[in-house]
């Protein structure tokens, strides 16, 4: 029974992944669609806030079917969102950087799958310090500070990489379930982790077009 959740998990983690690179890429060749996400970029954050607010707060409320589509939805909005970032960098980079978050991921989710140490205490911690990174990335869309930006993207990866362990160490004590809502709520989880070290990793590595 484990495995299979297991399998589920990871499943609708790779689905997921596959779905929002795929679409940023037509999203970067499709100038239309790119023209469009570029214009209503606004629109797109709300839309996926509400998302994953919906998503967290109703998952043991929906059926399976509403909570696969709710996750699919979330990852084609991101997708369509990466566009510009097809553009902006080179596709070695993102390709490199993808390789390197996926090794990042499965890392430190064995860590957080074989440790026998309770990391619910360091949620609240992982929270706090996700909290500061939101505030202090508005505060530095005014400043733009470039020191401080980096600063901001070293914290954030380090953050998401605990999230990385918390969430799989919670994934764990869903594994004995047979709910197809876990498995995609878990998958939601590390999705989210992937992403976030992913564009953190990119802004400190990655290398732009000329």
């Amino acid at each position: 029974m484990e495995k299979k959740f297991y399998a589920k998990v990871f499943g609708w983690l790779f689905i997921g992944l596959l779905l929002t690179f795929g679409v940023g890429f037509m999203a970067s060749v499709y100038e239309p669609l790119l023209l469009f996400v570029a214009e209503n970029w606004v629109l797109f954050l709300i839309a996926q806030i509400v998302l994953c607010i919906v998503f967290s707060v109703r998952i043991g409320k929906m059926s399976p079917n509403v909570a696969k589509a709710l996750y699919l939805g979330y990852t084609l909005l991101t997708g369509a969102t990466f566009g510009g970032l097809f553009i902006a960098y080179e596709m070695s980079s993102i390709i490199f950087i993808f390789l390197a978050t996926s090794i990042i991921l499965g890392v430190f989710a064995l860590i957080g799958y074989r440790t026998n140490v309770d990391l619910n205490k360091m949620g609240t911690y992982l929270l706090m310090g996700l909290l500061a990174i939101i505030i202090l990335e508005i505060i530095n869309i005014f400043l733009a500070n470039s020191s401080l930006d980096i600063g901001l993207c070293i914290l954030g990866i380090i953050i998401f990489i605990g999230y990385i362990a918390f969430d799989m160490q919670r994934i764990k004590h869903f594994a004995t379930s047979e709910s197809e809502n876990l498995a995609v709520l878990g998958a939601f989880e590390l999705y989210l982790d992937f992403i976030n070290i992913f564009l953190d990793l990119l802004r400190l590595f990655g290398n732009s077009r000329d």
